[in-house]
């Protein structure tokens, strides 16, 4: 079975609030070098919402130049304003990323119609590839198969999608509804617990966070799951599991893997960018078991 994992790289964020570019190319390097197949800058892990457009830009820019095609570069281009996201795109394909990913306006309670009216208007704008971002718990809406459907018709730029469902069986019916009539479109989980699962029913990977923390982990996900080998996919599924607490100990999970990350000696600042806050000592004692099961071992 094929399957790739990407990373939605988490940002090291200065005190200041800038980004940390000598810790995001040695993180780059780490994801990579542990055999993560490639990453996701901008996404929400990487608190995409937070930075200006010129931020985003620079990112994007940064991260293609200094992969080098060693790895996939997904570029987090959705805005709230249309303009920007279609501008945002067209410069991240032209510097060199592999593919765009989209989410859907936010705070809008937009109906379907509306989704696919704005997607069918910025694909055709956006010279490269596009993945669909659907994030129903912070868009407010789902995205259906049959408004994929409408688009892939319309769109050859139309790559794949990332579902950060919960439920497995909304990525199964996203395989089942769309994979069946256009074999080469990717579905990707958006839940590493879902990944082994997903791919199984014919998938082809997860975008997940967990891989910044345990990219190692992660890769042998994948590995297990192309080699096929039971005993190991088994194995994997539980580790991952017991790891999934990363996302329910805490509101938002993102401070809570970047003070493991800094305890881990990896490349990471626990700064947040606003709204977002790192962790008080005090909330750190409240996890204080939580940290030893999950990476003070």
């Amino acid at each position: 079975m094929n399957c790739e994992y990407i990373c939605p790289i988490l940002t090291s964020v200065n005190e200041d609030g800038t980004v940390n570019y000598e810790e995001m190319h040695a993180l780059y390097d780490q994801i990579l070098g542990a055999g993560i197949d490639g990453v996701l800058v901008g996404g929400s892990a990487g608190e995409f919402y937070a930075f200006t457009y010129q931020e985003i830009q620079a990112m994007i820019t940064d991260a293609v130049k200094h992969i080098n095609h060693k790895g996939i570069v997904l570029a987090g281009t959705g805005r709230m304003a249309k303009s920007e996201t279609v501008s945002l795109s067209n410069v991240a394909i032209n510097a060199g990323a592999d593919a765009v990913i989209i989410v859907g306006p936010y705070y809008s309670a937009c109906n379907q119609e509306d989704v696919f009216n704005y997607y069918d208007d910025v694909m055709s704008q956006i010279h490269g590839n596009i993945f669909l971002y659907n994030y129903a718990d912070r868009t407010g809406y789902d995205v259906s198969a049959d408004t994929i459907l409408r688009l892939l018709a319309k769109h050859k730029n139309f790559a794949g999608v990332k579902d950060t469902h919960p439920v497995l069986r909304h990525t199964q019916k996203y395989i089942q509804e769309i994979k069946t009539k256009y074999p080469d479109f990717q579905v990707f989980t958006g839940y590493d617990n879902n990944c082994i699962p997903a791919v199984i029913s014919g998938g082809n990977g997860c975008i997940g966070a967990l891989s910044n923390v345990y990219p190692e982990l992660c890769h042998n996900v994948a590995e297990a799951l192309r080699q096929e080998d039971l005993q190991k996919i088994k194995s994997m599924q539980r580790e991952i599991d017991r790891r999934m607490k990363f996302y329910e100990v805490y509101t938002p999970f993102n401070p809570v893997m970047k003070w493991a990350m800094k305890e881990l000696n990896k490349p990471m600042q626990e700064n947040c960018k606003e709204p977002l806050t790192a962790l008080t000592e005090e909330v750190k004692q409240s996890l204080i078991e939580i940290a030893h099961d999950l990476w003070r071992k």
